[in-house]
């Protein structure tokens, strides 16, 4: 893997809100790029908190220990939507003050982690995504009923959602009485759609690189992401289609960093715009193994303003594979984080969370191969190592 060099200027103190997974392997790839990192996290040990050279441990709505991170930081970035309107409020007044600076801006987070808000700026900007129709928190049946959204249809929470959370489908009019309660909109459930990912960085001057589309694949019993595979096995007009849409959405935002845009393809081959994070993301992880630059120095660089790399594929083919807890991988459990390589081409990341609990992401398997059945074929072994039982040996990330 090609070395990240530093480039000349002061600003080399990094702020994290968030010390889960991406947090930790932001940390890592600051380092590396010479950059300090301080994390706040409500948790003292989160995956984090091993490499962070400051770990603040405070809710996130800690006013104080938000001021600290500000005093700790030249830039300020996000590893998670869900950041509490003060705490942003907070950095946006530190921001105008000249005393810190937020990448990407505090507005623009405080747009994208409404997908209510997310949507409409879709629309509004000409940008494909699926009709919906916004709902309050006193809805009821009737409301969706007369909304022009026929059933099934999909309702997801403004706020709040990752990982399946905050989304349900509601099949048949008797699934009304279960409508939840909270601001929300509704959307056509389709079925059979494909799902891709692009993930794409952003300079301060503008400038962006983009990752190829990645086809993802959910687990059914979480409703989560379990699967990433690139090469996408989509003919090469719709994955042009999906990345064009992607670099189109990402220049309209303006934003600093990175950012996964992901997307539907129809049963009738139109390709939408599903939701923007702002942020490194799970559809991403694929490249720390998979290529020369992975998604997680492309953030570093781009919100410290250091030049994006160009990143290359190291392989044909690279597949990952979500961890969601279950017993099966008791042998891996660790209370810090590691790498450790399963063979045939296999990396297993182990993200070293304390609370192992069934469908939370623990960690993650990366396989390279020529193939994408061959690097599938990775995947299968390594998980057959991780049920077999006994200790996995590995370096501390």
């Amino acid at each position: 893997m090609n070395s990240p060099s530093m480039t000349s200027g002061k600003t080399q103190r990094l702020g994290i809100i968030g010390g889960g997974q991406l947090g930790l392997f932001l940390c890592q790839r600051a380092a590396s790029l010479g950059v300090t990192t301080a994390v706040l996290s409500p948790e003292s040990d989160c995956p984090a908190s091993h490499v962070a050279d400051l770990m603040i441990a405070a809710p996130m709505d800690d006013g104080a220990a938000v001021e600290q991170l500000i005093e700790a930081s030249d830039v300020i970035t996000f590893e998670l939507e869900a950041v509490p309107d003060s705490t942003l409020q907070q950095i946006r007044d530190a921001q105008e003050q000249g005393r810190v600076r937020s990448n990407p801006d505090v507005d623009l987070l405080a747009l994208i982690k409404d997908k209510g808000s997310q949507k409409i700026w879709l629309q509004q900007s000409g940008l494909a995504t699926l009709p919906f129709v916004m709902l309050d928190a006193d809805a009821v049946a009737a409301t969706v009923l007369a909304s022009g959204i026929e059933l099934p249809l999909v309702q997801k929470a403004r706020r709040g959602g990752y990982d399946g959370k905050g989304v349900q489908i509601l099949r048949d009019q008797s699934d009304l009485d279960g409508l939840w309660p909270v601001p929300s909109y509704i959307e056509p459930a389709h079925t059979g759609v494909t799902e891709v990912a692009v993930v794409i960085a952003r300079d301060t001057e503008g400038r962006l690189v983009s990752y190829p589309p990645a086809l993802m694949d959910f687990n059914s019993e979480f409703n989560s992401v379990e699967t990433i595979e690139y090469p996408a096995s989509l003919p090469d007009t719709v994955l042009r289609q999906c990345a064009d849409l992607a670099l189109e959405a990402i220049t309209a935002l303006a934003g600093v960093g990175v950012f996964a845009v992901e997307l539907f393809i129809t049963e009738d081959q139109q390709i939408v715009i599903n939701e923007i994070s702002p942020r490194v993301h799970n559809s991403g992880h694929l490249t720390m193994d998979g290529f020369t630059h992975d998604q997680f120095e492309q953030h570093v660089r781009a919100v410290m303003g250091m030049p994006l790399a160009e990143p290359t594929a190291v392989a044909n083919a690279t597949v990952m594979f979500n961890l969601l807890y279950n017993d099966r991988y008791q042998n891996a459990l660790a209370p810090t984080p590691y790498a450790a390589s399963l063979g045939a081409g296999s990396v297993l990341h182990w993200y070293g969370k304390t609370t192992p609990a069934p469908g939370r992401k623990m960690g993650h398997l990366n396989a390279t191969g020529d193939t994408l059945a061959a690097a599938q074929l990775s995947i299968e072994s390594a998980l057959r190592t991780l049920a077999q039982g006994g200790p996995i040996k590995g370096e501390q990330q």
